[in-house]
């Protein structure tokens, strides 16, 4: 099991990275579609480098 301190530094670590590319090279129409305050998960898939992370990164963005 993970502990609590190693969990609280990894999420900083990836909230750092996010503020920190906060320059996105095409904004994506289909965030506005998505529901992120459903009680279950939304998956989403694709091919490699068609801009899953982007978009998910675009999401976090915008529901600040």
């Amino acid at each position: 099991m993970i502990e609590k301190e190693t969990l609280r530094k990894i999420v900083q670590s990836q909230q750092e990275i996010m503020h920190s590319e906060n320059k996105i090279a095409v904004k994506r129409e289909l965030n506005k579609n998505i529901d992120i305050t459903l009680q279950h998960a939304t998956i989403i898939s694709g091919i490699r480098r068609c801009g899953k992370s982007t978009l998910l990164k675009e999401l976090i963005m915008h529901h600040k």
